[in-house]
């Protein structure tokens, strides 16, 4: 973990976690380099993610796989904290808790949890809140360093590319690293004026505006838009050369990609899917990955606690095989092993074993 980064959690700890909580996780050591979320329930015990599995923690800093000695947390402690996330404003972050997260400072996520109220079919805000899950932001640059050779085309174009995997495998990690290096750029490549459509705040992360995540000089953000709508709304303003969207799921999604290349304009995205055939019967969006769709496609997957990076051009056929080094800071590196799995098969073992970087 990036001293950077370190300095990002030990300023989440401060400015958000209630004393008790907070002087657990400063006594877990070096495991808090592995910690991915922090899980705050009602009258419930604290408990960690962690790179490997989930455990809970006592209030001495003591991980465990039983909820016996660990720390209790109190109602009073998870309102304390949901106020402190708020700014001790609930109005002001009320759009934030209809959609059930606030981004904090850092690009970290709280994730929400209550009693909804709705105003008609619409949901209004959120009260009697039982639970918070606060999911660590952590920027791998680099990861996407010996991917980003077969995104390129030639000094000032790239190639229109999906990014397929089940979940919890890096999709939006590779993908955030990817726009860095298009809009940054290199020796033989220029860069490129990027807009992200950041519908869940999770690219950039945006706090008050300001991105939390790096995605290079030449990037413009839009945040909490919809695909659909944002694509449009950044063809008309902002005159990209790439647009860069998380998630594709739905008809309108593909529509609005459609437009973005009827404009001359080059697009990455991500999806969840095994494989490219996977991806091709969801309805919706499939129809992106035939004739005249994507011309780049990355699965990616993880077996034995390695994951792993099949680069694929429109027609099928694999370009590059690559794993990751040992380490989920690390980037891909090229495999040249003979008798590596068949991607049916690994694709498979990668929907059970899947962890975020």
């Amino acid at each position: 973990m990036s001293l950077l980064e370190t300095r990002k959690i030990d300023e989440l700890i401060s400015a958000y976690l209630p004393e008790r909580i907070k002087n657990a996780l400063n006594k877990i050591g070096d495991k808090l380099n592995e910690l991915e979320e922090i899980r705050i329930r009602a009258e419930q015990p604290l408990m960690g993610v962690f790179s490997d599995t989930d455990r809970f923690i006592g209030m001495d800093g003591s991980l465990c796989n039983h909820a016996d000695n660990a720390l209790i947390v109190t109602c009073q402690e998870l309102m304390d904290m949901f106020y402190l996330i708020c700014d001790h404003s609930v109005y002001a972050y009320q759009e934030d808790i209809k959609r059930g997260f606030v981004t904090l400072k850092g690009g970290h996520r709280a994730g929400i949890c209550g009693s909804v109220i709705y105003d008609g079919d619409q949901i209004k805000g959120m009260r009697d809140i039982s639970s918070i899950n606060i999911r660590l932001s952590r920027q791998h640059k680099g990861c996407a360093a010996n991917i980003i050779g077969y995104v390129v085309r030639g000094q000032r174009d790239i190639y229109n590319t999906l990014i397929l995997s089940p979940p919890r495998c890096g999709k939006t990690t590779l993908l955030r690293d990817l726009c860095r290096l298009i809009s940054q750029g290199n020796h033989g490549f220029s860069g490129l004026r990027t807009a992200v459509i950041d519908e869940r705040s999770e690219l950039a992360a945006s706090y008050r505006g300001v991105p939390q995540n790096d995605l290079g000089p030449r990037t413009d953000v839009l945040d909490g838009c919809r695909k659909s709508e944002g694509i449009e709304m950044v063809l008309r303003g902002m005159a990209p050369h790439v647009i860069v969207v998380d998630e594709l799921g739905s008809a309108k999604d593909a529509q609005a990609v459609r437009l973005a290349w009827n404009a001359g304009v080059r697009l990455i995205a991500t999806a969840h899917a095994f494989s490219p055939e996977d991806f091709k019967g969801r309805l919706g969006v499939g129809q992106l990955a035939g004739k005249d769709g994507f011309e780049r496609i990355i699965i990616l997957g993880i077996n034995n606690g390695k994951r792993w990076a099949r680069v694929m051009d429109a027609d099928g056929n694999q370009l590059d095989f690559l794993v990751q080094n040992a380490g989920p800071g690390n980037d891909f590196c090229r495999m040249h092993e003979s008798g590596v799995k068949s991607f049916k098969q690994a694709g498979s073992e990668a929907a059970c074993t899947c962890q975020t970087y």
